[in-house]
């Protein structure tokens, strides 16, 4: 099995596991921001009686206003500062991350000129960090006009930046890949959303110590556990503007050093079946296909991962998936590095002094060519308006519904079903995204009868309102078609009462494959493991799996040049329960 093997920087992935929740004093700034974050507030305290903005009126101010020229006007406002560890200086005015901090609250209170009811502030916390102990996220809050329409969308990126050295403060640390771009798409979203009302409220954040183990991100993630804050959905956004690869790039990634792609993005997320941030993957690439890819003149392709993050990397949208939210990453196809920064003949840009903006091929102090790409930084500001619209004015919650096999097909029966909504219902297979959506008007269930036979699929049912956007999906329910006649008469059964493997899902998209172990009667610490062995019963690799959840997963990280058929057996105690086979293309 060909399998290629790279050093991962994982140093600070180690420190990660001690560092978690050990933030304290988590703290606003401002008064009003707790309220409206928990939705306890009067919505004329913000608004007059306007109406809410219509989602043609949305989405033609994300195809016309979102600026390249805004987006590179950010990027050298960021660039200014050159050193914006968490542990650099906080009280200079042109260095250092109390400088980038204040001139990023700077940018968000630009934004009441177009919404008066912008909150802008800093979200604090105390740990002792590169000698530094007070720190502060940045905060802003567009306030929604209902109340009732509970969860709060979190858009986010990490403004501090670093160099080789974890801790250095001295160094020129720009980083404009990692993650200048990432906190201009997030500014450039707000300034283009804050020109509208939703019905939820909106919460644009940028967090610092991310580059120290995902401090910023983990004490906001407790402090909104800890105060029940009802976040709908977590928008990550971390090295999102490159499109050139870097010879050491982590996996799953590009292909090649140099290599240019500016026409995909990655989303990263946790979990593959029953995964609320899977489920959130899923929508956004949905709502962004449905409602913006036709009208954009530069297509864009979302590329659904199968792993959280890239190979032993990791991001601000772990922490809130750890705690219970819906949480997603977005990121550059190609990245320009591994950030491994340290080992020998290292040359890429993350993590080092050379994560510029560009190259100024003349020395006359102007770019000739940039690293960030603000044409593709901009499409991805719009992926991620579309997403956070559709959130932020769809119908609040998917409906109930029951999976009914008669022997002869398969019908969806949703659950008191309103009139004045339609419905969605999605089917998955064995890849990350739908393969069939059906759409129900005036009718409370769906027969089909077709379906295939010896197959697998994964059901999910959103509420579409008059304007056709849809809620967020449902937990996904499963059920297996017997390789029976060909009308694909079904088990009497949603789901075997045995143990086994689920279909691999996808089979296979990246570099990781995630396998999947049903279990219909867990129990606390029983574990079991995946013996994955090619043709000639060779073990490629032995992954040990907890079977204590009734679904149970694991990633197994096969490489990028993979190729043939390999079989995965599952054993528990030494006994075989089940086997799949895993084609590699």
């Amino acid at each position: 099995m060909k399998n290629a093997v790279r050093l991962i920087f994982v140093s600070w992935l180690l420190a990660l596991g001690s560092s978690l929740s050990a933030q304290t004093n988590l703290r606003l700034s401002e008064p009003l921001m707790l309220p409206v974050l928990k939705g306890q507030y009067n919505p004329s305290q913000f608004y007059s009686g306007q109406p809410n903005s219509s989602k043609a009126a949305i989405k033609q101010n994300l195809l016309t206003q979102t600026s390249s020229d805004s987006l590179l006007q950010y990027l050298f406002g960021l660039n200014q500062f050159k050193n914006r560890n968490s542990g650099s200086d906080t009280l200079a005015v042109s260095n250092g991350i109390g400088a980038a901090r204040n001139w990023a609250l700077a940018q968000f209170n630009k934004m009441k000129q177009y919404n008066p009811a912008f909150i802008t502030g800093f979200f604090q916390f105390d740990k002792m960090i590169c000698n530094m102990n007070t720190h502060k996220n940045v905060l802003g809050i567009l306030p929604g006009t209902d109340t009732s329409q509970k969860g709060f969308i979190l858009i986010e990126a990490h403004y501090d930046s670093r160099c080789e050295s974890s801790c250095d403060t001295a160094c020129e640390a720009r980083g404009m890949e990692d993650n200048g771009s990432g906190v201009a798409l997030v500014l450039e979203l707000a300034r283009v959303l804050s020109k509208h009302t939703f019905q939820r409220t909106l919460v644009f954040m940028l967090t610092t110590a991310e580059e120290q183990g995902l401090d910023g991100a983990n004490a906001f993630a407790v402090y909104a556990k800890t105060n029940a804050l009802p976040i709908r959905a977590v928008l990550n956004n971390d090295v999102i503007g490159g499109i050139i690869c870097g010879k050491t790039a982590s996996p799953p990634g590009c292909p090649g050093e140099n290599e240019i792609d500016s026409l995909q993005v990655r989303i990263f997320s946790s979990g593959a079946n029953y995964s609320m941030p899977k489920g959130l993957a899923r929508y956004t690439k949905l709502s962004f296909e449905e409602e913006l890819l036709a009208e954009m003149s530069v297509k864009t392709n979302i590329q659904i991962m199968n792993a959280e993050d890239r190979i032993g990397r990791g991001g601000d949208h772990i922490p809130f998936r750890q705690q219970g939210y819906a949480a997603i990453r977005f990121t550059s196809a190609n990245e320009h590095g591994d950030a491994n920064a340290t080992a020998p003949g290292y040359l890429d840009r993350q993590h080092s002094t050379r994560d510029v903006l560009g190259k100024d091929l003349n020395g006359d102090g102007i770019f000739d060519s940039l690293f960030v790409s603000t044409s593709y930084l901009k499409r991805n500001v719009q992926i991620n308006g579309i997403t956070t619209a559709m959130l932020a004015i769809g119908p609040q919650d998917p409906p109930e519904f029951e999976l009914i096999n008669d022997g002869n097909g398969l019908s969806v029966k949703l659950t008191n079903p309103q009139a004045k909504y339609a419905y969605r219902i999605g089917f998955r297979g064995r890849g990350n995204t739908f393969d069939t959506i059906f759409t129900l008007q005036n009718q409370a269930d769906l027969k089909t009868y077709h379906v295939k036979k010896d197959s697998f699929y994964f059901v999910s049912v959103a509420t579409m309102d008059a304007a056709g956007t849809e809620s967020l999906f449902s937990m996904e329910k499963y059920v297996k078609v017997a390789g029976v006649p060909a009308t694909g008469v079904l088990e009497k059964d949603a789901i075997s009462n045995k143990m086994q493997l689920l279909p691999v899902s996808p089979n296979p998209i990246d570099e990781t494959l995630t396998l999947s172990v049903y279990m219909p009667n867990p129990k606390p610490g029983f574990t079991g493991r995946l013996i994955i062995t090619d043709l000639q019963g060779r073990i490629v690799k032995s992954l040990t799996i907890a079977l204590d959840k009734t679904i149970n997963e694991v990633v197994f990280e096969h490489g990028f040049s993979t190729k043939g058929l390999y079989f995965c057996s599952l054993f528990v105690a030494e006994e075989k329960m089940d086997m799949q086979r895993l084609w590699f293309k």
